[in-house]
């Protein structure tokens, strides 16, 4: 293992021999379409997570009681441009067992921060092996990713009138982080935005109050890395002035993969405190 591969770690109250024996039962904690059999030396399995995207296994090694090695032979994630990144990687199982308890130490041989799907396969991993798994192996029923209702705010101050802050945030274009279609400069507006096949969604503006408020609905939405949907989100933009300034302060309202809130976070203020603000105040020219 390099210092930098992808790794995390749990321990369970059973023989190493019974929890490599689960963990070869793939979807029960994994969620995914499955065929194959990854349970014996050299057995072959594919995954795949929808549309055209698919991942080939092979068992490369498999030492009963301790160890499994699982060989990613092919693969299309058409979601990056890199679209074969998991080929030649491994995932590995290794199985410590003392007094009763094993230690599952997990290792994606391959899968580093420099890798173009880190971003979105790090949250992955820590879900499937720290939650989904561990509940599998110490309840029998694995934790596929479930949604939860959020409302998070976050806001900046900028050095301008309302009515041109207002009209810089209907810019969409020019501030959003993805490409752009349509209109997004008056009630009943709609326009999408779009991240190659990855991500994918479409607004309306049901809110539109010149200078002060600006409301959008997500009408349809899917990321296709897990099926992910957020149809039904409200993205709210209020502003607020004082003598010689205006402050937007930006609510996102809508569901999050339980395990994703802080990079929801993340998300929401890069583009706000980041995007818009520079935007705005002139600093991406």
């Amino acid at each position: 293992m390099k210092k930098n591969d992808f790794n995390c770690s749990i321990t369970v109250k059973m023989s190493a021999a019974e929890a490599l024996e689960k963990i070869s039962n793939v979807p029960e904690w994994w969620g995914v379409a499955f065929t194959g059999s990854a349970a014996k030396q050299n057995d072959v399995f594919t995954v795949k997570m929808g549309g055209d995207a698919f991942f080939n296994f092979k068992v490369t090694d498999l030492i009963p009681g301790k160890k499994a090695v699982w060989l990613v032979t092919d693969c299309y994630m058409p979601w990056y441009t890199a679209k074969t990144e998991w080929t030649g990687t491994k995932l590995i199982f290794d199985l410590p067992e003392d007094d009763g308890l094993t230690k599952l130490n997990f290792i994606h041989e391959g899968l580093t921060p420099d890798s173009e799907c880190y971003k979105d396969c790090e949250p992955g991993w820590s879900h499937w092996i720290k939650t989904s798994l561990f509940s599998y192996l110490t309840t029998g029923k694995g934790q596929l990713k479930t949604k939860k209702k959020v409302s998070y705010s976050t806001s900046i101050t900028v050095p301008f009138s309302p009515a041109t802050v207002f009209e810089h945030i209907n810019d969409v274009a020019r501030w959003w982080p993805e490409d752009f279609e349509g209109k997004s400069t008056s009630l009943n507006d709609e326009f999408v935005l779009k991240t190659g096949d990855v991500h994918y969604s479409r607004q309306r503006i049901i809110e539109f109050v010149p200078g002060k408020k600006v409301v959008w609905l997500t009408t349809d939405s899917k990321r296709t890395t897990d099926n992910y949907e957020w149809t039904g989100t409200k993205m709210i933009f209020e502003l607020s002035d004082t003598a010689d300034s205006t402050t937007v302060n930006f609510t996102y309202d809508g569901p999050v993969f339980e395990n994703e809130y802080n990079r929801l976070v993340q998300e929401c203020d890069g583009v706000i405190k980041t995007n818009l603000y520079n935007f705005i105040t002139g600093k991406n020219k």
